[in-house]
């Protein structure tokens, strides 16, 4: 059974004793220190907060939906230093699963070479009937096969405005029906001609888990026209697509 743990961008596999979190951006700060706002390494402050879930709850495995780091396209010297180490602290404890997002280039190299140490690339993987990927890569058969799906990539929130302007964004998950009609057909491009490949899929829900690092902000899906996300866009943005705060709050039909 899928379950977002109540007030934490944590979701909960509870009847295989598993927790699944995305989007940490461990390394963050370097680029924000680049811009000129100078924030300490929040790295141990998020694994302490893993830890705390863990000991709360006592998962047998973890599973993270990519962008483990931040900086693209190279590894920054905080990453170097401080991903193996987060990596080897959690994988003492439970097994490990992680599918690779859009900022993880070269994670392979900065991943602890454990037995209990998964990795996948970004079309994602199934988990025991679970669909798993990031959201930025098209997922793989293996995927669509499956009848849920969870992923990451867009850090959803909603926007709310006061009347005098006032601005405010918090975390949800949405929840979306698929149209198959419009998941099952992958478009790229090779030189000038377009190539359509029809995929039979068995997919009929998407969840879409919150960022787990609140320093790297969010898209206010309320408010996101004019943004394009390739083959997720109708999806995600149809009108059956629901959305709920952390605290179990549901919004509606918001998009």
């Amino acid at each position: 059974m899928l379950e977002p743990i109540l007030n934490m961008p944590v979701l909960s596999i509870s009847n295989r004793r598993t927790i699944v979190l995305a989007d940490l951006h461990l390394g963050i700060e370097y680029e924000m220190m680049k811009n000129g706002i100078n924030i300490p390494s929040q790295t141990d402050g998020l694994l302490n907060k893993i830890m705390v879930i863990i000991d709360e709850f006592d998962p047998k495995d973890i599973i993270f939906l990519g962008d483990i780091k931040h900086n693209i396209p190279f590894v920054s010297r905080q990453e170097k230093k401080e991903i193996p180490n987060f990596f080897s602290e959690i994988s003492n404890y439970l097994d490990v699963y992680i599918t690779k997002g859009n900022h993880d280039g070269s994670l392979e190299y900065l991943i602890p070479k454990k037995e209990n140490i998964f990795l996948y690339d970004g079309e994602g993987f199934s988990y025991y009937g679970i669909g798993l990927f990031h959201g930025h890569a098209y997922p793989s058969d293996e995927v669509l096969n499956c009848k849920t799906g969870v992923m990451a990539h867009i850090h959803p929130v909603v926007r709310f405005t006061d009347s005098l302007g006032i601005s405010n964004t918090l975390a949800i998950w949405l929840r979306v029906p698929i149209n198959k009609n419009k998941l099952n057909v992958k478009s790229s491009k090779k030189s000038t001609k377009d190539i359509i490949d029809i995929r039979p899929i068995a997919m009929d829900e998407l969840i879409v888990i919150p960022a787990f690092n609140d320093l790297c902000g969010g898209l206010a899906v309320n408010i996101m026209k004019g943004r394009s996300f390739g083959f997720l866009e109708s999806i995600l943005f149809g009108k059956k697509a629901r959305a709920y705060l952390l605290d179990g709050t549901d919004l509606g039909r918001i998009i």
